[in-house]
């Protein structure tokens, strides 16, 4: 081949392995990556990397099968691209996803078998892009120099183990390169062979061997040809973007909402059931017993006495959680896919049949009484307790979600099941299966198990808005930690109103990270505060956007009014691109680890279903993503403004 020819094929090469991460940036400019576009980004650039690994790997038997020896020189060429593109593919995951948080990377990659066979395969590249310079290979030696880049197998291994347990459903593009993988490793297997039997046979004076393989062995073109095919139709598999599927939703007769979807994570599935019933619904007399009923509905029904739901459970290999809010109580049981039935049985049962076994009754309000005392015992905890008692004064969502001391005492028996069989009913309940199952078997298990249940209609009437708030109101606690606390909240947009995309970037600008304003200018310039953040609850009758923060007690006064400052500030002259796209991002990544799993996913969708609607959170993030920078500054001048927020401050017990 002349040198011409070499260096339009080298240029050629260079411009192919350049395109993906130009599309990337094409992708970018045009705001044209999926809805969840951290996740597009990742799956491309992964599959890009074990696109020019295999395809690196395919040199040695192109020469193998057919004696060529040209497309050798582009082998370090697409190794070095391969180790850039996963490179920027870890990046992804540094920046985007944990934000340099390295003690929860360092739990991820313990934890999570992907994730550490991945970074396995990228620590076996290290060595081999290190060496790949015509410098390095004259100081190892060829021969040492090839031993040491037989990693390259080992690394190609892991990406493959590493692609097939990220897929989230079933596939086909990680067993494609698995199976590209083993035709390789193959190939080389047989030619070691076949060059250890050459030189036995020359140690017994056998004929020599042909060097290369002649027609005979003409098959391994057509199988080279396909092994190209194969790596072009999962690119072109993957071009769509990888995107979120979307889910089932369908209501029984008896008004039963089953939310469904495919997700192979994994061989389990999450069954979950929302009851669209929460502290808000609570009378006076009945504070606490949304929550009350989270802990006594895995104790026992009359077909399931005391203890059999745990053993039940651990018997099919699953684990249960249950959580209550203002708006809802949810009761969450994971299960390997065979549990499904079983587990959507379980739920059916506890749903309508309770017992509520009064030895049961009575030893629970321990455990109630000692979650108060949790609640009361951490700073935080109990400041976003008070915080909300003292933004919702005379308002349902100002109620203590765990009730008092006194009516849990009193709490009989009669009082509980009353209050259950009243709420407890089909029109209140959402069904939540997603897994390794598809819609249709889930609709099946739905219809056998909640599909029998029977109950009146029910009843919730629509609570009232909240009092506007007046800056002057809140309070000060004397408590016995020696750092201060102070917590500031707004009343801000609830959930089915469009300024919730806008609230949402908002209060990752104001107080998510050290690059957030709040950081910036309380922490890093002035010093004023050890720690302080922004966050936003969307409830469906009112959100509430708080700011809090752990300091000295002689800042408090300087603290709260630099808070002002920083939110009059933005209200001014409004937030930069960057902050807006910084804020996306980090919403972005947030929303992908929340939905990682089969339990969150299911999760989201069953609060999305209870709070607002399932097609609001299908298509949250492209909302998001639409939201402009003067949308964020009008939604600080609507919600966050100088004379209509309360304040909590927690005071050590000596200070002034």
């Amino acid at each position: 081949m002349s040198r011409r020819l070499r260096v339009a094929l080298k240029v050629s090469v260079w411009a192919a392995c350049l395109v993906p991460a130009a599309k990337l940036a094409y992708g970018w400019w045009t705001d044209d990556l999926t809805a969840n576009p951290i996740s597009y980004i990742t799956n491309e650039l992964g599959q890009t990397t074990l696109r020019l690994l295999l395809l690196s790997l395919a040199l040695t038997p192109l020469r193998i099968l057919f004696g060529w020896g040209w497309q050798m020189t582009l082998r370090r060429l697409l190794g070095l691209f391969a180790f850039f593109y996963v490179c920027l593919h870890l990046s992804v995951w540094v920046v985007l996803d944990h934000f340099f948080d390295w003690r929860e990377m360092g739990g991820d990659i313990a934890k999570r078998p992907y994730i550490t066979v991945g970074m396995l395969g990228f620590t076996l590249l290290l060595p081999l892009a290190a060496t790949s310079t015509t410098g390095m290979i004259k100081r190892l030696g060829a021969a040492r120099w090839r031993r040491l880049h037989r990693l390259v197998y080992a690394a190609a291994v892991a990406g493959c183990l590493h692609f097939i347990w990220l897929a989230k459903k079933v596939r086909p593009e990680p067993w494609v390169y698995a199976a590209i993988l083993a035709v390789l490793l193959g190939i080389r297997a047989w030619d070691a062979a076949r060059r250890f039997g050459r030189r036995r046979a020359d140690l017994l004076g056998s004929p020599r061997m042909d060097s290369t393989v002649g027609p005979a062995s003409r098959p391994g073109a057509r199988l080279l040809i396909l092994l190209v095919v194969l790596l072009g139709g999962c690119a072109s598999l993957t071009s769509r973007g990888p995107g979120l599927a979307v889910p089932t939703r369908e209501v029984l007769p008896n008004g039963v909402v089953v939310i469904s979807q495919e997700h192979r994570a994994s061989d389990v599935v999450a069954v979950q059931l929302w009851l669209r019933v929460g502290g808000r619904d609570e009378a006076p007399a009945e504070l606490g017993l949304s929550h009350y009923l989270e802990h006594m509905l895995f104790k026992g029904t009359p077909t399931r006495p005391p203890g059999s739901i745990d053993a039940e459970l651990e018997g099919l290999g699953g684990n249960s959680n249950a959580f209550t809010s203002y708006d809802f109580t949810h009761y969450d049981v994971v299960v390997p896919v065979s549990g499904l039935r079983a587990a959507a049985a379980l739920l059916a049962d506890i749903a309508v049949n309770a017992a509520f076994v009064p030895a049961e009754l009575e030893s629970e309000k321990k455990v109630v009484f000692e979650e108060m005392s949790l609640t009361e015992d951490d700073p935080e905890r109990f400041l976003t307790r008070r915080l909300t008692e003292v933004a919702y004064v005379a308002h349902p969502y100002g109620r203590p979600i765990l009730g008092t001391r006194e009516l849990v005492r009193s709490l009989t028996r009669d009082t509980l099941n009353a209050y259950y069989t009243k709420h407890y009913v089909p029109g209140n309940m959402v069904l939540v299966v997603v897994g390794a199952v598809t819609p249709a078997e889930a609709r099946a298990v739905a219809a056998e198990t909640f599909g029998r249940l029977t109950g009146p209609a029910p009843v919730r009437p629509a609570a009232p808005p909240p009092k506007p708030l007046t800056t002057g109101a809140g309070e000060d606690v004397r408590r016995s930690e020696q750092q201060a606390y102070l917590a500031l909240a707004w009343h801000a947009a609830p959930t089915g109103n469009t300024d919730i995309y806008a609230v949402d970037l908002l209060t990752y600008i104001l107080g998510d990270g050290p690059s957030s304003r709040l950081n910036q200018v309380l922490r890093e310039q002035r010093g004023i505060v050890q720690t302080i953040e922004a966050s936003y609850i969307p409830r469906q009758v009112s959100g509430l956007v708080s700011a809090t923060a752990r300091l000295d007690p002689r800042q408090l006064d300087a603290a709260e009014a630099a808070v002002r400052e920083v939110i009059v500030r933005l209200r001014e002259q409004g937030v930069t691109p960057a902050e807006r796209e910084r804020a996306i991002i980090t919403a972005e990544s947030t929303y992908a680890f929340d939905i990682e799993t089969a339990e969150g996913l299911a999760r989201n969708y069953g609060q999305a279903e209870t709070t607002w609607t399932l097609r609001d959170e299908v298509e949250y993030l492209k909302r998001l993503r639409g939201v402009t920078a003067e949308q964020i500054r009008n939604a600080a001048r609507t919600y966050l403004g100088d004379a209509n927020y309360v304040r909590v401050r927690f005071l050590p017990e000596g200070a002034r």
